[in-house]
């Protein structure tokens, strides 16, 4: 058995394996032991609380922009509700206006159609009255004619004069005559 165990540490030895050789062997278990433990003290005393500290605050980091963000939203809601108010309040505005211009014009173009009515009103009085005054005065013409015409057939059929007073009594006297025998018809 030792020539095998010999053979196989020769055979170890040989091939340039250092680790499967026996007599090393414990102390290289006792070594990587001694290192592990050394490696997870270095890690725990050093560079995990190095981590902890970069992620807590990473995690301080992002809780502060959680909160910021929450916070900026918050006020953007604020201002988004403000400004739809805002709208609101210059939609109504701007309706008030178009009401108010709606009425102004409405009332203006009242106005104007009263003033147009009223100037329609006078013109065509004052129309009636040109025309009373001027059927008043072709009467007075007719008549005058009428005096003057009686006045020169009287005239020349009893061959005397007439006065001027005379010859409108006789006139009035037949166009009252004439207004009568007119009335009777009717």
């Amino acid at each position: 058995m030792i020539a095998s165990a010999q053979a196989a540490e020769g055979h170890a030895q040989s091939s340039g394996l250092p680790q499967f050789d026996s007599s090393v062997f414990a102390s290289q278990v006792f070594w990587t032991i001694v290192s592990f433990v050394v490696l997870m003290y270095l890690l725990r005393r050093y560079v995990i609380p190095a981590i902890n500290d970069i992620l807590d605050s990473r995690g301080k980091k992002i809780s502060e922009d959680l909160q910021h963000a929450e916070k900026v939203r918050r006020e953007a809601d604020r201002l988004l509700a403000g400004y739809r108010e805002q709208m609101d309040r210059a939609r109504q505005m701007a309706a008030t206006t178009m009401d108010e211009a709606r009425a102004g014009a409405i009332a203006i173009r009242d106005h104007a159609l009263a003033e147009l009515n009223e100037e329609l009103a006078k013109k065509k009085s004052s129309a009636l009255e040109e025309i009373e005054r001027a059927r008043l005065q072709a009467m007075e013409d007719v008549r005058s004619a009428a005096v003057e015409i009686a006045m020169l057939a009287t005239e020349k059929l009893i061959a005397k004069t007439v006065t001027r007073a005379k010859a409108d009594g006789m006139v009035k006297e037949a166009l009252d005559h004439l207004e009568q025998n007119k009335a009777s018809l009717h």
